[in-house]
């Protein structure tokens, strides 16, 4: 399996200093000297079941209340497959909350579940991003993250070290005003971080006043750790809804697995892990065809049920699939509360200097694009999500159990050791192949 993920906020006119590099002297200067990240806790649990106090009790503001509140408006606004990346998102998002201030700032915040401080959130994502991107022969997750900033554009070396330091993101000068050159330049960059996954992310009219511009990219390919016998595939029905059904090709799998019966949510959960013990894909299929809204529902409640998994001999079918996904987010991050940074009085004074109230900044736009494709061997996802800001102006038990997955669920792959939530999504048609939705 593989997925990718781009994360895009355009920031339209400021100002940058034509020498924006960044050397040890202005990083001590700017914050000290950081704790340097340990390295991730492996998930390795000896209570047959996957509770880990090093692991499923720890106290990180990270957690999924952002992600499976944008998961589950995501899924509330049709009943159709959709894939979203919340870690993308809350890793850009995270970047401009570094640079806003008052009311934006703490809507912000207090949305996407993060500590007022801001060193606390530095150091945890400081955390999270070394772990994504520790390497391994076993799996590949490729995290890419780039500011551009046009040419006129002062940053403030605050901003530009922050960046560098804690989110891994480089700063590159881009000259907005020639539109053609500067599509072609990103969209390049984005499709080299997400293996060609994603090629013309933004055209030219996308970056009509855009003076900075946020991306960040995710690609990820994982292969089973148990994986489906090729031969074994053979098609049967799915039954999309009681009056239609469609032919798809199954997959076939029977080994040990983590594996609960929800009696909340009265559906099955499994969880298939990757090769390298990091990251695995959770699949939960309710037990009705008409059952899946009760778990979407209740998201914020899933890491509860998640306690209960325990190991089995797991006889699990799965249909192959494989499906695009746009969705257009500013609606819903407005539902969800962060309004004034779409506003006139917006507040990100901490990108540039020299703004006046005139050359206030604003989000105009949050685009995610992304895609996966499950087979025998493994997955492959990808996504893009774009934020666009202008100024005012412009355990053993014997008994065997058995997953089906005939019927539409939902899914998610986490990395392991930070419980990151790197894509979420639900499958209603497999025969589908591409998808969009356009918040109001």
């Amino acid at each position: 399996m593989s997925s990718s993920l781009c994360l895009i906020l355009f920031i339209v006119p400021l100002a940058l200093s034509a020498n924006n590099s960044i050397d040890s002297a202005t990083l001590q200067n700017v914050f000290g000297n950081p704790p340097p990240a340990g390295p991730a806790l492996a998930v390795t649990p000896s209570n047959g079941t996957l509770v880990d106090p090093d692991y499923w009790d720890s106290d990180d503001n990270y957690m999924p209340k952002f992600d499976f509140m944008l998961t589950k408006r995501l899924a509330s606004s049709s009943s159709e497959n959709f894939l979203l990346s919340p870690l993308g998102l809350k890793l850009a998002l995270a970047i401009l909350t570094e640079a806003a201030t008052s009311t934006t700032q703490t809507e912000l915040s207090s949305v996407l579940g993060f500590d007022l401080d801001r060193l606390v959130v530095r150091r945890k994502f400081a955390i999270i991003i070394d772990s994504l991107t520790s390497k391994s022969s076993q799996y590949i997750l490729n995290l890419g993250n780039r500011i551009y900033v046009d040419d006129f554009v002062e940053p403030r070396q605050r901003f530009a070290a922050i960046a560098e330091e804690f989110y891994k993101t480089e700063l590159k000068k881009i000259d907005f005003n020639d539109a053609p050159a500067a599509a072609k330049s990103i969209n390049a960059w984005v499709a080299n971080k997400t293996e060609g996954n994603i090629h013309n992310l933004v055209n030219e009219d996308d970056i009509q006043n855009v003076v900075v511009l946020i991306l960040n990219t995710i690609y990820f390919k994982g292969t089973w750790r148990h994986q489906f016998a090729p031969n074994a595939t053979k098609k049967g029905p799915f039954y999309v809804s009681a009056s239609l059904q469609k032919p798809i090709f199954f997959m076939n799998v029977k080994d040990k697995f983590y594996y609960a019966e929800s009696a909340k949510y009265d559906a099955k959960i499994v969880r298939m892990p990757y090769l390298g013990n990091k990251f695995a894909m959770y699949v939960i299929v309710p037990n009705s065809l008409t059952g899946l809204p009760r778990v979407l529902d209740g998201l914020s409640n899933l890491r509860d049920e998640l306690n209960y998994l325990q190991e089995h001999v797991v006889d699990i079918t799965l249909p192959r699939f494989k499906f695009d996904y746009t969705s257009s987010l500013d609606g819903v991050l407005k539902e969800l509360g962060i309004r004034q940074a779409f506003e006139d009085t917006a507040s990100f004074p901490g990108i540039s200097r020299g703004q006046s109230l005139q050359q206030r900044l604003r989000i105009t736009k949050v685009l995610q694009r992304s895609g996966i494709e499950v087979n025998e061997l493994g997955s492959i996802a990808y996504s893009a999500s774009e934020i666009s800001l202008d100024n005012k102006f412009g355990g053993d038990s014997d008994m065997e159990q058995e997953v089906v997955a005939n019927k539409p669920f939902m899914f998610f792959i986490q990395d392991e050791a930070t419980r990151q939530l790197l894509f979420t999504g639900r499958v209603s048609d497999p025969s589908l192949s591409d998808g969009t939705f356009k918040s109001p």
